[in-house]
């Protein structure tokens, strides 16, 4: 499965990492260097974290990693999609 080719904010997604599969929300995108000195878009998940039940915790994906971690967007408000022109007003 490929990554998708838009993540917007207040996407819920799905991923794979050392943790195990996180689920979460978009809440930032930010576009910044990576280490190699290209710019690429940075990803900010917010999702609950077991070991701190209080909180939330932000994890940073780079978008050149979202393929190799299996990453899914796994609903989209609709009112995102409308607002994208994905889906008309009923």
């Amino acid at each position: 499965m490929a990554a998708p080719k838009t993540v917007l904010v207040g996407d819920r997604v799905r991923y794979e990492s050392a943790a195990g599969t996180i689920r979460g929300e978009v809440v930032r995108i930010v576009r910044n260097k990576n280490a190699a000195g290209n710019m690429i878009d940075w990803i900010h998940v917010e999702y609950y974290n077991e070991k701190s039940p209080t909180k939330s915790s932000i994890a940073v994906l780079a978008e050149t990693s979202l393929e190799m971690m299996k990453f899914v967007v796994t609903f989209r408000d609709i009112e995102i999609q409308i607002a994208r022109g994905e889906k008309g007003v009923a």
